[in-house]
């Protein structure tokens, strides 16, 4: 074997091994869901109508609306679209908590070594 050939066969090892580092890796799969989740609800919510729909709504009563319009929501069958909803508010909860508790320890750490 040439220079050339092993270092092809080396590198596609290193790409192969970055690759499944990748996509072993939770915040992936959390970002993927994300995606696919975002993507539902864009596809099944007329998104303009909601934001309209929200505006209207008095300061103080919006709680309760969003409580209503989403049990609405499944009484009226729509349950496909209330669970992708569901885990979208899931995964965002979990994806910032990482993202929150991750920056917190970096900056412990800077904190810490520049004292």
């Amino acid at each position: 074997m040439n220079g050339n050939s092993i270092h092809r066969v080396v590198m596609r090892r290193v790409y192969f091994a970055y690759f499944i580092s990748i996509v072993s890796h939770p915040v992936f799969w959390e970002g993927v869901f994300l995606g696919v989740s975002a993507f539902l609800l864009a596809k099944w919510i007329h998104v303009a109508s909601v934001v309209h729909n929200f505006l209207a709504v008095p300061v103080g009563s919006a709680p309760s609306y969003l409580y209503n319009s989403f049990f609405g929501a499944i009484e009226h069958g729509e349950v496909m679209t209330a669970s992708v909803l569901v885990l979208a508010g899931l995964v965002t909860v979990v994806a910032g908590y990482q993202l929150a508790q991750g920056l917190y320890s970096h900056y412990s750490r800077v904190l810490t070594f520049n004292s």
